[in-house]
C-alpha cells in the first residue's frame, strides 16, 4: 500500500510542479495555455490510475510468502 502511494504520489508532484512552474513562468500564449491543459489531463490521469491501484491491488500481493511451520 505504501509503494502504491509513493509511486503515485512522487508523480503528481513533479507534474504538479511542472503545472506550476508553467502558469508562473508562462508567456500567456494560446501554445501555452494548451500545454498547461495537458499537464492538468495528464495529473487527473495519475490520480485515476492510482486510485483504482490503490483499491484493486491486495496490499500483501508484491511481498513474498513464507512458510508457516
Amino acid at each position: 500500500m505504501i509503494k502504491t502511494v509513493l509511486i503515485t504520489g512522487s508523480i503528481g508532484m513533479i507534474i504538479g510542479s511542472a503545472g506550476t512552474l508553467l502558469t508562473l513562468f508562462g508567456d500567456g500564449s494560446v501554445r501555452m495555455e494548451y500545454l498547461e491543459f495537458a499537464v492538468a489531463l495528464l495529473l487527473f490521469l495519475v490520480m485515476l490510475i492510482g486510485s483504482y491501484w490503490f483499491v484493486m491491488v491486495e496490499p500483501g500481493k508484491d511481498k513474498k510468502k513464507r512458510p508457516t511451520s
